[in-house]
């Protein structure tokens, strides 16, 4: 007996099921869609050193004795610096949510240039903790140098010389002396700090209204969330036009690399990265556009836009190792990135081809035994009697063709990202270095 009938129904279904994928795709499509133009319509104020709560939903908690903190509905903007942790909702087409929120970061850039910004978007299933100590805000400026002059470790001539500034040169001043006769600045090019007479520099701000700060502390400080914590979640969405969860960073073009630090990594950036992570696992740093330079105990690797490189991370999102083989990224993981939502309009990049891969993202070898001049090898230098030693140095920066101040500026960038048990090595190859004559 034919059954006509059933043939029918069995196509009413299939159309069913159908049109319930093709509005679940089209709700899906309008939630993202709201979500970026709500956030480009409420946040787009939003200042330095603030965050704003872009779409719902998302939840944030301010550090202990902060009262004045409001952050539940779209356009509520708060200072980053009251922030303990925000963390987000992922897209739910079904409740029409998904959670964004614009930071606005001022990173190592001057006081003396608000406008210019990193900004920093989070949005899905994305947790963050501020990593910057609660305490004074930093005041930084930009001072320019009125001669040839030498940097020292220390704001006093009885501080030993450690590099030296050209007639006109830019730096960022980030601290005083008590009476304001010394400055503390970031050494150009290099992340280490170092002081100068104050008469010689013209800053482009009040040398007094910088923070007086204790010679002993050598790291450059921090500005708020310049260093964080975070972790995205692994689980999506059918949505296509979704992307996964996760932090865009981009940073202000023409202001050179921005240095942040996320899950103990040091990142310079002078360009836009998505980053994902998990934790007792690995964060994920993928260059969509310029380049970045990456950093895990001691090994930096450059990478160029269209690739990614992954860093181990353990269940406290602490790295873990050092970062791994820089690779072309998958264009599926970063061709939805709500980018329109960035300052800078970009294209994100094609993957890489392996030829620039080659070219740009060899790793950097971790600090030990050789500092980077000819004939020079830390492990020889044990028990060499003082004056052998700095006539050795002597040939070797000739061979260079550079300075020992120049050498002494390039040994303290090194510095900073030595591995620990590298680090009093090169302290005594310095203190060594600075009692030649």
């Amino acid at each position: 007996m034919k059954l006509p009938g059933l043939k029918l129904l069995a196509v009413v279904l299939v159309l069913l099921c159908f049109s319930t994928v093709l509005a679940q795709d089209n709700t899906c499509t309008e939630v993202v869609q709201q979500a970026i133009n709500l956030v480009g319509d409420t946040c787009g104020s939003t200042g330095r050193n603030q965050a704003c709560y872009g779409n719902f939903s998302l939840e944030a908690t301010a550090r202990s004795g902060i009262e004045d903190f409001t952050f539940q509905q779209a356009g509520d903007v708060v200072n980053i610096a009251d922030v303990e942790t925000i963390r987000l909702q992922q897209l739910d087409p079904a409740e029409s949510t998904w959670g964004i929120a614009l930071l606005k970061l001022q990173a190592n850039l001057p006081d003396t240039m608000p406008g210019q910004n990193v900004t920093v978007l989070l949005f899905g299933d994305v947790e963050v903790q501020n990593a910057v100590e609660a305490g004074p805000q930093l005041v930084t400026m930009e001072a320019v140098s009125t001669g040839n002059i030498n940097v020292r470790s220390g704001p006093s001539t009885n501080y030993g010389v450690i590099g030296s500034l050209s007639n006109g040169e830019t730096m960022i001043a980030n601290g005083r002396n008590a009476d304001a006769s010394w400055l503390r600045i970031v050494i150009p090019g290099s992340n280490s700090l170092g002081w100068v007479f104050s008469d010689l520099l013209t800053p482009t701000g009040d040398a007094s209204e910088l923070l007086e700060v204790d010679p002993a502390d050598v790291e450059v400080p921090f500005t708020p969330m310049q260093a964080f914590y975070f972790r995205s979640g692994t689980g999506g969405s059918d949505c296509a036009e979704a992307p996964g969860n996760g932090i865009l960073i981009q940073t202000p073009e023409g202001v050179g690399e921005i240095n942040v630090r996320v899950n103990d990594v040091d990142i310079q950036l002078g360009s836009t990265a998505f980053l994902q992570a998990q934790p007792d696992d690995e964060m994920t740093i993928s260059v969509v556009e310029g380049q970045g330079k990456v950093t895990a105990e001691g090994t930096t690797v450059v990478v160029p836009a269209g690739a990614q490189v992954a860093v181990p991370v353990d269940e406290n999102l602490n790295a873990a190792g050092t970062p791994g083989e820089v690779q072309p990224y998958d264009p599926n993981d970063v061709q939805s990135l709500p980018v329109q939502l960035l300052p800078e309009a970009i294209a994100i990049a094609e993957p890489v081809s392996e030829d620039i891969l080659a070219n740009a993202a060899q790793p950097v070898q971790p600090v030990g035994a050789n500092l980077g001049l000819p004939g020079v090898n830390m492990s020889g230098l044990s028990g060499m009697e003082l004056g052998y030693f700095c006539s050795l140095m002597d040939q070797s920066f000739a061979q260079a063709g550079m300075t020992r101040d120049e050498y002494l500026v390039m040994l303290g960038q090194i510095k900073v990202y030595a591995p620990a048990d590298s680090v009093a090595d090169i302290e005594v190859f310095e203190q060594m270095l600075r009692s030649c004559p």
